[in-house]
């Protein structure tokens, strides 16, 4: 008989049929099919090419937001830092081009 624990006690199947609470039954574990296949999943970093084209992508929108905000609050140095972090983005991500073209 299978024993249910509660912060006090141990109920039974009994006691738990007087509250109309049914028996716990035994469950199966399920098989879930995965359709990623072993070669799509060698390794889940990116290739050196893909990583620099995404970090460079990632420092453009950042250098966008804050020549952006440098724009917005009149703060000459926050708005050049931005243009410098945009460019330097968009040479990143040329670097992964380049990577990419030549075969890393």
């Amino acid at each position: 008989m299978a024993e249910h624990r509660t912060r006090d006690a141990v109920l039974t199947e009994a006691e738990l049929a007087i509250y109309g609470i049914p028996p716990k039954q035994p469950v199966e574990p399920t098989v879930v099919k995965s359709y990623t296949t072993p070669a799509r999943r060698k390794d889940k970093m990116m290739k050196p090419s893909t990583q620099d084209k995404v970090e460079g992508k990632l420092h453009e929108v950042k250098g966008k937001v804050k020549e952006e905000v440098g724009k917005a609050t009149n703060d000459p140095d926050l708005e050049v830092s931005g243009k410098g972090e945009k460019n330097a983005g968009k040479v990143q991500k040329w670097i992964g081009r380049a990577e990419k073209a030549v075969g890393e």
